[in-house]
Order: C-alpha cells, then sequence, then structure tokens
C-alpha cells in the first residue's frame, strides 16, 4: 500500500471512529477522539508494552456506559463485553486468546463490585493491577493430573474496559485513562442506537482498522519506541504513548490535538485523586510558606496554620485532639524532615521548619505542575486566618464528609 493511500485510510478510520463514538452518545469535546485512538491501537496491540485501561465511569445511572462498552465492543479487536465474571473466567480467556495468538479486548461492565472487599474482588483487581504491562501474570496452583499440582502462569495483558457507576480502586484507576460520561444535556441530540445496524458498520471499521495495522505495524512500533511524552508523569506517559503512536502514523495533523486532550484528562484525573497524608501535608506546608512569605516558621505556627484548612484534616487529627508537634515530625520523618532551630523575624530562635527543609520533598513527591499559589490571607504569630488556596473560598465537597474519608485535588 502506498504511503498516501495508508496516511488517508487512517484519517479516514479516525475520523469514522470519533464519528461513530460521537453520532449515539453525549460526550466532553475531546472524549471521542481518545476514543477512536485507543480502539484502532486495540488492533496493534501487540506492539505496545503497556497498554491503558479505559475507566468509563458516571455519577449514576442512564448515562451511556453500557452504550460507550458495546460501541468499543463491537470496533475493538476481539472484543468481548462481560457481566460478573469471577477471576479465574477473566485470565482464563484472556490465556485462551493468547494461545490463539490473537489480542482479547475484555469490557467489564457493571464492575462497582472492584470497590468492595471480598476474596473475589480481591482476586479480580489482583489480575486488573498486573494486566496492563506484557509479561505481568497470575500464578495459580492447579491439579497436574497424577502428579498432583502444579504452579500455573497466566498472563493477563491485553486491552481491558472497566465500566461502572463512581470511582475505580486507586491502584486500577492509576492504571487507566479516565472517561466519565454524564446525561445528555437538553439541547443535545443522538441519534437511536441499534445494534444489528451498529453491528454490522462496526465490522466494515474493524476490518478497515486491521488493514491498516496490516500495513503501518511498523511505523507504529518505531513511533511507539523513539518517541517519549515528556509533557506527562511517568505512568501518564507510559498510558498514553500508544495513542500518540498510533495518531502520529495514522492522523499527523491532530498530535498537537492529542496532546492538549492528554494533559487535560490527566491533570484532571491527578486532581481528583486522594492524597497520601504525607504528599498532604507537603502540599499544605508548601501553600503555608507560599501564605507567609517567610523562609521559616515556628512548629507552633506551622500547625497554627495547617489547623485552620478546612478541606484537610490536621484540626480533626487524633480523634479531633488536632495535629500536634510530635505527629507533624512523624508525618514528615519518612522524607527526613524535622524540626530544628530556627531563626524568626525579631531576632526569635525557636523550634520549627525552614522552607529549604521542604524543597527537595516538594519538588521530588508533588506534581510537578503544581504552583503553590498566594494566599487571600494575612498569616501571624499572633492572629491566624488562613484559607485554602486551591479551594474556593466557602466551598467544601460535600463528597468528603459523605464518604468520610480525604480526597484531596491539586489546582492545575
Amino acid at each position: 500500500m502506498s504511503t498516501d493511500r495508508k496516511q488517508n485510510l487512517g484519517i479516514a478510520i479516525v475520523d469514522k471512529l470519533e464519528e461513530n463514538f460521537g453520532r449515539y452518545l453525549a460526550m466532553e469535546r475531546g472524549l471521542p477522539f481518545v476514543l477512536a485512538l485507543w480502539t484502532l491501537a486495540t488492533h496493534a496491540f501487540n506492539c505496545f508494552d503497556a497498554f491503558a485501561y479505559l475507566a468509563i465511569t458516571s455519577p449514576t445511572k442512564r448515562c451511556g456506559k453500557t452504550r460507550l462498552g458495546e460501541l468499543v465492543e463491537l470496533a475493538s479487536c476481539n472484543g468481548l463485553r462481560i457481566v460478573g465474571a469471577t477471576a479465574p473466567v477473566i485470565f482464563r480467556r484472556i490465556q485462551m486468546k493468547k494461545l490463539e495468538n490473537e489480542t482479547l479486548t475484555l469490557i467489564i461492565d457493571e464492575a462497582e463490585a472492584l470497590g468492595t472487599k471480598n476474596e473475589r474482588s480481591d482476586s479480580i483487581r489482583e489480575v486488573l493491577n498486573a494486566g496492563y504491562r506484557r509479561g505481568q501474570c497470575v500464578l495459580r496452583c492447579e491439579r497436574d493430573g497424577e502428579n498432583g499440582f502444579a504452579v500455573k502462569e497466566f498472563d493477563t495483558f491485553c486491552p481491558k474496559v472497566i465500566i461502572l457507576i463512581g470511582n475505580l480502586p486507586d491502584t486500577i484507576a492509576d492504571r487507566s485513562i479516565p472517561i466519565t460520561m454524564r446525561r445528555r444535556k437538553p439541547e443535545e441530540t443522538v441519534e437511536r442506537f441499534f445494534y444489528s445496524q451498529a453491528a454490522k458498520e462496526a465490522k466494515r471499521y474493524r476490518k478497515e482498522c486491521q488493514t491498516w495495522v496490516k500495513s503501518s505495524r511498523r511505523a507504529v512500533l518505531r513511533n511507539y519506541r523513539n518517541r517519549d511524552l515528556n509533557f506527562l508523569e511517568d505512568r501518564e506517559a507510559e498510558l498514553w504513548l500508544p495513542l500518540f503512536a498510533v495518531c502520529t502514523v495514522a492522523c499527523p495533523h491532530r498530535v498537537e490535538e492529542l496532546r492538549k486532550v492528554a494533559q487535560s484528562i490527566s491533570g484532571a484525573k491527578q486532581a481528583g485523586e486522594p492524597a497520601e497524608l504525607g504528599c498532604l501535608v507537603l502540599r499544605d506546608i508548601q501553600a503555608v510558606f507560599t501564605g507567609i512569605g517567610e523562609d521559616s516558621a515556628s512548629t507552633d505556627h506551622l500547625i497554627s496554620a495547617l489547623r485552620t484548612l478546612d478541606e484537610s484534616p490536621w484540626d480533626r487529627w487524633s480523634n479531633g485532639a488536632g495535629l500536634d508537634s510530635r505527629a507533624l515530625a512523624r508525618l514528615l520523618r519518612p522524607f527526613k524532615i524535622g524540626p530544628h532551630n530556627v531563626r524568626l523575624p525579631g531576632d526569635r530562635i525557636l523550634k520549627g521548619y525552614a522552607r529549604s527543609d521542604f524543597e527537595e520533598a516538594w519538588a521530588t513527591y508533588l506534581p510537578r505542575d503544581l504552583a503553590a499559589t498566594p494566599l487571600q490571607a494575612s498569616l501571624t504569630q499572633e492572629n491566624v486566618t488562613f484559607r485554602d488556596p486551591l479551594q474556593p473560598a466557602g466551598v467544601a465537597d460535600p463528597s468528603n464528609a459523605r464518604k468520610g474519608r480525604l480526597m484531596r485535588g491539586v489546582a492545575l
């Protein structure tokens, strides 16, 4: 196939897939493009060392999640949508396709059970945690004829889509590109979906995808191995790289568009992640130092400022007693940061912390795009008033109180 013909076919395939996702569903701008590239990439799956899951979520039902799962199933490489499968069913089905030298695209619908704690859910999470990277497998002890039992390896690497209401467990979400669905707005219109008609159209899409991949595999593989997405964090770059490799070969004129979409989705994903307490205290201390505009602060002053943050747990720490100097030191100890004598305005010397103590930890453990925002507050030793710069004044996330757990984001 000539270069021009391959290029035209690649552009046409992406356009058709993008249009197909957009015609049946109401989605935010950019998502149909991402879905088109991900679907096309499943047909070139063997080129990649890691492959992002699609996490299709919504805040409530009737937002089009299952419809999207059906569309992905029809257009992807050997799509299979399942509900209520156990871990052995999942990894054995993947293994079966591997033995046939084919790729399985697994769509796990109604996956809310992944958020529960029981043996079945734990086993499925184990498969999903391992199955986004090549070479990962799960081990099972199985009967081996008359010889008793033997340990067997089951490959878990294949494209996967996970569909649920709510949020995925953190470890699986970290391996996913989030596709957040919503209900259609009154002014939006979508076409009525007829499965038989969509299946007929999708059969043609799959054939075109296979034709394009057969002629473009080497170019996709070369681009995948020689490209680095240095504008994304390491894990995010690993997840998005297959889509950029496919986009660069299939529709190079849209690579910049994909970059903007990837940055937007990755930024929103990062902002919605629950922070570990150590990273949270680092982030809040960074905001405090930005607010006071000083190079050092006493321990008492720092703790007082931290405890005024409504959306952070420091005022409720230790069963409501509040954060104290010992607890703060314990949180900072893993980062090799501890209190010491610091010189304060007026030549006072007290136990406290210097800004320079934290700079290495901030650079290492906080998102690189996070810039501490100047606080709209007055922060003094005698009179502490403080507002979290990363939340609008007077606005709290009701889900935090409802869920009873900390969900923190960063402003990007």
